[in-house]
C-alpha cells in the first residue's frame, strides 16, 4: 500500500525517514531561541506590547509589575515559536506556574528537555521565586504529561512525568 503525503511517498502506514528527527530538532531550536534570547526588562519595551493583553491597574506596585514581567515573558515564549510547531497554547498564573499545551508532533522524550529550558527561562525571569511548568497533550480535555518544578530556596529543578491513566 502506498499512500501521497504532500511530495513524499509513505510505504504501510510508516512515517517518511526524519520526520521524527526533524520535530526533535525542531523543539530543540525553539530552546536554543529561547536560551539565547535576550531576557532583559529592556527588551520587553523592544518587543512593541501591541495585541498584548492588556494588564489591569491594581492596588499594589508590585503584583502590577509581576504582571507585566508575566505578559513579557509570554510574549517572547509565543515570538519564539510563532508557528506553534511545539507549544500550541501557553498560561501563566499568578503563582508564576506555567502551564502549556504541546503540539501533537512533540515527542515524549523532547518534553523533559524543553520543560527544563522553560523552567530555566523562568528562573531568569522571575528570580527567587518557586516555579513550576505543567505540559499537557492536546486532548480534550487536556491530558498532563509532566511537572518541572524549581525550588527557589534550593536551586533544585525535578521532573515529574505525569502517570498514565
Amino acid at each position: 500500500m502506498v499512500s501521497q503525503h504532500g511530495n513524499r511517498t509513505r510505504r504501510h502506514g510508516a512515517r517518511p525517514p526524519g520526520i521524527r528527527l526533524r520535530r526533535l530538532v525542531g523543539c530543540c531550536r525553539l530552546g536554543l531561541v529561547l536560551l539565547c534570547a535576550v531576557w532583559s526588562p529592556h527588551s520587553a519595551a523592544l518587543l512593541g506590547w501591541y495585541g498584548l493583553p492588556s494588564v489591569q491597574a491594581q492596588d499594589r506596585p508590585a503584583a502590577s509589575d509581576l504582571r507585566q514581567r508575566q505578559v513579557a515573558f509570554l510574549h517572547r515564549l509565543r515570538q519564539a515559536d510563532p508557528r506553534y510547531q511545539t507549544i500550541e497554547k501557553a498560561v501563566l498564573n499568578e503563582q508564576n506556574e506555567l502551564g502549556i499545551i504541546l503540539n501533537r508532533h512533540v515527542e515524549m522524550e523532547a518534553v523533559r528537555p524543553l520543560m527544563k529550558t522553560l523552567l530555566t527561562q523562568m528562573v531568569k525571569a522571575f528570580p527567587r521565586q518557586h516555579l513550576t511548568v505543567i505540559a499537557y497533550a492536546p486532548t480534550q480535555p487536556p491530558t498532563p504529561m509532566g511537572t518541572a518544578r524549581f525550588n527557589a530556596r534550593t536551586r533544585q529543578m525535578t521532573y515529574t512525568p505525569a502517570v498514565p491513566q
